[in-house]
């Protein structure tokens, strides 16, 4: 092995350890919001139907990137000859959709909860019955539904997607075509995080230039409560970092799809090592927005596995967290 292949080793060890952590992450939100939501006597409410979408996608796209990555070197240790391709034949298309359903789920449900904010927004007292913990799993399942509709349709067809390792590319059965539905994911997905990230923009905006109306019209409302400041600190910072990690891997895909000849041109080490940073930015979306980004659930997590926190601390910023659901 030379010096290429042994940085090539390194980055995919220390990407699978990363990763590994990140699943454990999402295992203990989940199990802290479950023992909050249904075996804790508090009134806080955390959004459960998110971080249960959110959690479960997390996990499985995990495991799925696992397959994803690890195969090839897997693969050509068991058989140096045909081992990978042995793979790509079998279950790689079914790993590639099961990862690539995940991505949409996150990317989606984060939509959903940029709509479900403006709701909030424009009218506080309906919000909460058009958003209701059953309306918001109907709407979740619905929306994963359609996403899988829309993946089953081209793994059936003759255009099927199967990613390649050795590329870092997702390609197609019927390269260089591809079936309209993957041509339309391919060239529009990029503005459902943007679209979602110029909403959240807009809003918080909308929610300083209305603040400093009111502070002018009214002494009484120069002194604003600190919930209220929490909660627009913790919508920007979640708008920010939504943003931008749901968007590291469709802005990477663009500059793979507009600069083509350079990335092909790029030394294979290279090209994987690209590919393991974007795809980290999915795997740690949960980890960075649930956990450094909101305070709410980061304690809930740090109390489940016996961390002590303060409580008078929590209960602000509970408080002002749960007001964005």
């Amino acid at each position: 092995m030379d010096l290429h292949d042994w940085l090539l080793l390194i980055c995919q060890i220390v990407f699978n350890i990363l990763v590994v952590v990140c699943c454990i992450y999402d295992v203990i939100l989940f199990l802290s919001v479950i023992k909050h939501r249904f075996y804790s006597s508090s009134k806080n409410k955390t959004p459960f139907v998110y971080i249960t979408f959110m959690t479960f996608a997390g996990v499985l796209g995990k495991l799925a990137n696992f397959f994803m990555i690890d195969a090839w070197p897997i693969g050509n240790w068991i058989d140096p000859v045909n081992g990978y391709e042995a793979y790509r034949n079998s279950i790689g298309k079914l790993v590639t959709l099961s990862a690539t359903l995940c991505y949409l789920t996150e990317i989606f449900i984060n939509l959903l909860m940029t709509i479900h904010r403006v709701s909030v927004l424009l009218s506080a007292g309906k919000a909460p019955a058009w958003f209701s913990d059953t309306k918001l799993f109907v709407y979740c399942s619905a929306l994963v539904t359609g996403l899988l509709i829309s993946l089953l349709i081209p793994y059936y067809s003759t255009c099927y997607v199967n990613f390649n390792a050795l590329t870092s590319l997702h390609e197609t059965a019927c390269a260089p075509n591809k079936h309209p539905i993957t041509r339309f994911q391919n060239l529009y997905l990029i503005w459902v995080p943007v679209t979602a990230v110029a909403i959240n923009t807009l809003m918080i905006l909308y929610m300083k230039f209305a603040r400093k109306c009111l502070k002018k019209k009214s002494a009484a409302a120069a002194t604003l409560s600190a919930a209220i400041v929490e909660r627009e600190n913790s919508m920007i910072r979640q708008a920010f970092f939504v943003a931008v990690y749901l968007s590291v891997f469709e802005f990477g895909y663009l500059l793979m799809r507009f600069f083509p000849d350079v990335f092909s041109g790029l030394p294979q080490e290279v090209q994987s090592i690209t590919f393991l940073l974007r795809l980290f930015a999915i795997c740690s979306l949960n980890f960075f927005v649930f956990f450094t980004q909101t305070k709410s659930t980061k304690i809930l997590v740090l109390k489940y596995i016996g961390w002590k926190t303060n409580e008078v601390t929590n209960v602000a910023h509970s408080s002002a967290t749960r007001k964005m659901y």
